[in-house]
């Protein structure tokens, strides 16, 4: 059976109380609509220059705007973040499907975690028709033995570098490595040394989807993004790791922008490519309108309105589950972003019992095996709290956790 049909048709499903949603709710996006009116009255009042405002933009992103994310990042991550390094996306989606398509193309072997962003999986393996090869994680991150392996078997005798210098990698690894999507975990920082140094070794791109790093629950900065691992101090440094992120789980998916943080050699390719010759930025005045935003320390003060308000949900979902899932469950409290994944006992079907607990219980949820590209997880959930207030999502959990009680039960006694 398809799960991915049977989960969007679950996710579309408005009579269902969703634990899928990894995306901001009303609670969390009731202040944008101010935040947003005063940006507005900021660009529109401050900026004579109309005919600039209402303009394509320039490829790379509007100078400002850039200027202020760089100081933004810089501060929020506690690392140096360079605004010629930044250039402005339609939103991370949107920044995988143009590193995919500028620098790579059909067939190019695509390295992902196993788990992973599901969706992000499809689009590379049927939208592009890449070659993805998926890879075990454990509790730490990739499997770097294994990525090591893989990248040596498939490379090919003459690397895309060596014959073609606007496609300079012949493979992409994907990952992310704070916060990741489904597991909620970090990668350990030594794992982080060692696959910046097989992408040094085999030559290839990594992309990290840097989207939850800021939704940090702890005091002080959050775990380094893979990037600055890529050090320009090294004395075989070239430029071979990409952060994308976005303003979707910051501020308001429906802004549709995000950023790339990466090494000129790269950035000059995407920007300098005829798509940016003709289509100019690729959101120009929501970058503006974000610029004023930043500018006014709006997004600070929402930042730390939502660390609050996804920390409490965390710590009362992770006391529910703690208490109210079935024997032998496992699961670890996520120190930031959106998600729980929860391991059942090893003959415990996830897909079978999000089916059977949204039809009896009206609550859904992500099964593992959807995640994984090798059939494994099956066991696995990844659930959300990034959606529903608190009161709302503390019920569905509880009824969550009833649901997989029934269905364990219902499953030992037919078995």
């Amino acid at each position: 059976m398809d799960t991915a049909r049977v989960v969007r048709a679950l996710e579309a499903d408005e009579a269902m109380i969703s634990l899928m949603a990894g995306s901001p709710g009303p609670e969390t996006l009731r202040d944008c609509k101010e935040i947003l009116l005063k940006a507005t009255s900021n660009v529109l009042d401050q900026d004579a220059d109309t005919s600039h405002l209402f303009r394509y933009g320039h490829d790379k992103g509007d100078h400002d705007f850039c200027d202020q994310l760089a100081s933004f990042l810089t501060q929020e991550y506690g690392d140096e973040v360079k605004s010629s390094n930044l250039m402005v996306t339609a939103g991370a989606t949107q920044a995988l499907h143009l590193m995919a398509t500028m620098l790579f193309g059909k067939d190019t072997v695509v390295f992902i975690e196993d788990p992973t962003y599901f969706a992000a999986a499809r689009m590379l393996s049927q939208d592009l028709q890449m070659n993805v090869i998926s890879v075990p994680c454990d509790e730490d991150g990739m499997d770097c033995e294994e990525l090591d392996r893989l990248l040596t078997a498939k490379r090919p005798a003459q690397s895309a570098s060596s014959s073609n210098p606007l496609r300079p990698f012949w493979a992409l690894v994907y990952t992310i490595t704070v916060y990741n999507n489904p597991t909620g975990r970090c990668y350990n920082p030594n794992r982080c040394r060692k696959l910046v140094e097989l992408a040094r070794k085999h030559d290839v791109m990594i992309l990290a989807e840097d989207v939850y790093n800021l939704i940090h629950f702890g005091d002080g900065h959050p775990p380094p993004r893979l990037l600055s691992y890529d050090r320009r101090s090294d004395p075989d440094y070239k430029g071979h790791v990409v952060s994308s992120a976005t303003f979707s789980k910051i501020l308001a998916p429906g802004l549709r922008l995000g950023w790339v943080e990466a090494p000129e050699r790269i950035l000059t390719l995407l920007h300098g490519s005829n798509m940016a010759w003709s289509g100019g930025s690729l959101n120009h005045y929501a970058s503006k309108l974000a610029g004023a935003i930043l500018e006014l320390g709006l997004q600070t003060q929402h930042l730390r309105l939502l660390r609050q308000i996804y920390k409490k949900r965390c710590d009362a979902v992770c006391e529910i589950l703690r208490d109210n899932l079935p024997p032998g469950c496992k699961f670890e409290k996520p120190q930031g972003g959106f998600f729980i994944w929860i391991e059942f006992p090893e003959d415990v079907d996830t897909f079978k019992m999000v089916q059977f607990i949204a039809k009896e219980y009206k609550v859904s949820f992500f099964p593992g095996v959807s995640c994984s590209g090798l059939g494994h997880c099956t066991n696995c959930a990844r659930l959300s709290f990034s959606f529903y207030q608190e009161d709302v999502l503390c019920k569905a959990m509880k009824t969550f956790c009833a649901g997989a009680k029934a269905f364990i039960s219902m499953s030992q006694t037919s078995g």
